[in-house]
């Protein structure tokens, strides 16, 4: 295939591609040589070739554009829901439906309920045993003070009555 002279060799594909020329790069073909240089010496040929790859870039991918996505105001915005077989691995899926989520929500908030009625019996046995304790506690003060009165008494008059026999 030959070359035009605006034109580059794609090493990829080996077909023509037409030379770019804007502002930002240009592709750069080396000189041709002249008719007369071009004898049966085909290491120059060769350098040539690798040279012409060397300055050339490949071919960029084409891409499909986009483009927009226009949805109309009255298009549905939501899929309506699917029904699949229950081996189906989309069943499976963690979705769930309005009914299943309400389920839910009322088991969860019996067992919180449940939860919290237990905690505060739990709680109220905890008070009356510190009742009792606080009673306890009060009652075992008062014998001791009691006590503590009566040693004081005993050594008061052991005290007295050793005196008077001191003083005899």
């Amino acid at each position: 295939m030959a070359a035009t002279p605006d034109a580059a060799i794609d090493p990829f594909t080996s077909s023509s591609i037409p030379a770019v020329t804007k502002a930002t790069h240009t592709t750069v073909t080396p000189p041709t040589p002249p008719a007369s240089q071009s004898t049966s010496n085909t290491s120059t040929d060769t350098d040539e070739d690798s040279n012409r790859s060397k300055l050339t870039r490949p071919r960029l991918m084409q891409r499909k554009s986009s483009g927009t996505m226009i949805i109309p105001r009255d298009a549905p915005t939501e899929a309506p829901p699917q029904q699949f077989p229950p081996d189906d691995a989309r069943a499976m899926s963690p979705r769930r439906s309005s009914e299943e989520t309400d389920k839910m929500l009322v088991s969860a908030r019996l067992s919180i309920e449940k939860r919290a009625q237990d905690m505060q019996s739990g709680l109220a046995a905890i008070a009356t045993q510190i009742e009792t304790v606080s009673k306890n506690c009060e009652s075992l003060d008062r014998q001791n003070q009691a006590l503590q009165d009566a040693i004081g008494d005993m050594t008061r008059s052991l005290s007295r009555e050793s005196l008077s026999s001191k003083k005899k």
